[in-house]
């Protein structure tokens, strides 16, 4: 095999170890979102799936995903080192003694096929694992369709309640309380939105940093014309190693090659192969790490693409193929095609010759420098992109799609817009629909308490024993003491009630009669709205949510 066919033959490897690791990873992300959502810690469709640990749900607990990551490693740092052979030409040029019958021969490396071998046998564990002990309620990866499990379909875990009030409040507003917005005609960025984008970011950019340093240390290293290194003037993508040396040279050795920095004791025998695989496995994590994380990103803006469809010309629906969806995704294909392209860059920056050991090239360092730049270029566009259109950016989180969403289309395409105009003391409304309907107006408001439509529940109301009395917040619960209801408008009202918006909030004065006077029953078309006067569990961080009446219980 020709020098250039050995150095390409990782690349092919790393297509397939990539596509093998992203089809088990779909099994083992479905599993952790459905872990979540019974736990009701379900934030976002798209977790990053081996840093998010669930506590009931055993395959996906800590030491699980601690397993399954080292099994990436694992596959990827081992990809490189399978298929070792032996250059004359630099063995020369390093003194080092080689059989010389054994120049054309390709041997495969037994310890990076073990280890090759066990970090895929470790995730296809923990993937059957994860398959066998959860109950998967849809496949599919569509943010919607997962909302809409999450809210109108039966299972056992912790529904999602659609709060009343926030058909214009996006993700960023996610813990604010209930209030009218203007349509904006650009929404925020992701960056903003979800708590672990700018640390994921802060890891990409941290991979060309140290990798440039790696680069510039080993030229330095170079420099100094040590016997084990050979400065060679060659710059092309592929090691090149003629054996011709140059004698003007103000270093120990020059060449027309490639420059090359050999580390003797990883050429000594079985433990030094060993040594030798497990080090530069061992240091290829952090690039593993990275690109794991950068996963999110891709997901997140996926997910918004899906998302922003419903203000598409075609509508949106959440029934359809993921695997097509993500092979038809360009943020997809742009991360699968950098996964392969970092790890074989960096299987060529340092690797493993047969009889002679490891072997730094500073050239292909700094390309490995240069392709991790533009991963992380990648990372950070996605990560500032703001979306066009007046519909409020979810990046998939659950709670609020099931807040904008108010009617789900089991068949068809879905669309969303304006579905009340409002009036000069009355914000309007915004929803979903089957037919097209017109956007929203960037001059009014939308949404808030009052501005709320939808058929008006029956209730029949107990007053609070003692008018004039604040109950605090419950400390287990939040909530103010139990009240029933049926029938039609409150009779008589409790004149107090209390803003149970979320924990720590104290206590808050309210006319509960005027609220509830403000609550007109004009056909909202969702049935969801008659499950929405009280969310008290919305599934965000498990965190109580404000109701619509908040003086009242729904039991």
């Amino acid at each position: 095999m020709s020098n250039t066919n050995r150095e390409i033959l990782p690349l092919v490897l790393n297509i397939f170890v990539t596509l093998l690791n992203d089809s088990m990873g779909y099994i083992h992300a479905c599993s952790l979102r459905w872990s979540l959502q019974r736990e009701g810690k379900l934030d976002f469709n798209s977790n990053l799936r081996l840093l998010t640990a669930s506590r009931h749900s055993r395959p996906n607990s800590a030491v699980p995903n601690a397993i399954y990551l080292i099994g990436i490693i694992l596959a990827y740092g081992s990809t490189s080192l399978i298929f070792l052979s032996l250059n004359p030409e630099l063995a020369r040029l390093l003194g080092k003694d080689y059989d010389h019958s054994d120049t054309q021969a390709v041997h495969a490396n037994t310890v990076a096929l073990i280890t090759f071998g066990i970090g895929f046998l470790l995730q296809a564990v923990i993937t059957s694992w994860t398959l066998l002990q959860t109950d998967i309620p849809t496949w599919s990866s569509n943010p919607l369709d997962v909302a809409r499990a999450c809210t109108v379909d039966e299972h056992d875990g912790q529904r999602v309640e659609p709060r009343i009030g926030r058909c214009m409040m996006s993700a960023h507003l996610a813990m604010k309380d209930a209030r009218s917005c203007r349509p904006r005609r650009r929404q925020r960025p992701m960056i903003t939105a979800h708590s672990h984008v700018k640390w994921i970011l802060s890891l990409l950019w941290l991979l060309p940093l140290l990798s440039g340093s790696w680069g510039g240390a080993a030229y330095g290293y170079l420099l100094k014309g040590h016997r084990n290194s050979v400065f060679g003037r060659s710059w092309s993508l592929l090691p090149v190693f003629t054996g011709k040396t140059d004698s003007n040279c103000s270093t120990g050795q020059c060449t027309d090659g490639t420059s090359v920095i050999n580390l003797n004791w990883s050429a000594k025998g079985a433990a030094g192969t060993v040594g030798g695989v497990f080090m530069i496995t061992a240091i290829q994590s952090i690039v593993t790490l990275s690109l794991h994380c950068a996963e999110l990103l891709v997901n997140l803006s996926r997910d918004e693409k899906v998302f922003r469809e419903l203000i598409g010309p075609r509508g949106t629906n959440g029934h359809y193929n993921s695997i097509l969806a993500a092979f038809t995704s360009w943020q997809t294909i742009v991360l699968f095609a950098l996964k392969a392209i970092v790890h074989w860059i960096f299987g060529l920056a340092i690797n493993l010759q047969f009889q002679i050991g490891v072997n730094m090239h500073p050239p292909q360092i700094f390309y490995f420098a240069g392709i991790s730049l533009v991963t992380a270029i990648f990372g950070l566009s996605l990560s500032l992109q703001r979306p066009r259109g007046y519909l409020p950016a979810s990046y998939g989180h659950i709670q609020t799609i099931a807040d904008v969403v108010d009617d789900w289309a089991d068949s068809g395409c879905m669309f969303w817009g304006e579905k009340d105009p409002g009036s000069v003391d009355k914000p309007g409304y915004t929803g979903t629909s089957t037919r097209r309907l017109k956007q929203p107006d960037e001059n009014k408001l939308y949404g808030g308490l009052e501005g709320c439509r939808g058929a008006a529940p029956r209730v029949t109301v107990t007053p609070v024993s003692t008018p004039d009395m604040h109950y605090p917040l419950s400390a287990s619960s939040g909530s103010p003491p139990p009240m029933y209801f049926s029938g039609g408008a409150p009779s008589p009202p409790p004149p107090y009630g209390y803003a149970a918006s979320g924990q720590g909030r104290g206590q808050q004065q309210v006319n509960s009669y005027a609220q509830w006077a403000a609550y007109q029953p004009q056909n909202r078309p969702s049935y969801n709205s008659l499950n929405s006067a009280y969310s008290g569990y919305s599934g965000y961080s498990g965190q109580s949510t404000q109701p619509f009446l908040s003086d009242y219980r729904r039991m």
